[in-house]
């Protein structure tokens, strides 16, 4: 059984777009990219992230994707 997963790391995040590192970092700490920080660790929701891709690389209106 394979799970999938709710939530990307930085680097996973800039391999899926073609982005560097620096520029995921850069976005999440402009507040153009919604992520969580966990700890020490910066993730970046799949659900999040594809409603940020689909309005344009826009913050989603608070609450979206949220089920």
């Amino acid at each position: 059984m394979t799970t999938e997963k709710m939530a990307f790391s930085v680097k996973e995040t800039a391999d899926s777009l073609g982005l560097c590192s620096n520029t995921v970092y850069e976005l999440v700490k402009s507040g153009k990219l919604p992520s969580i920080t966990l700890g020490r660790k910066i993730l970046i929701s799949k659900i999040e992230l594809q409603a940020w891709l689909k309005n344009g690389n826009q913050p989603p209106a608070a609450g979206a994707g949220v089920n």
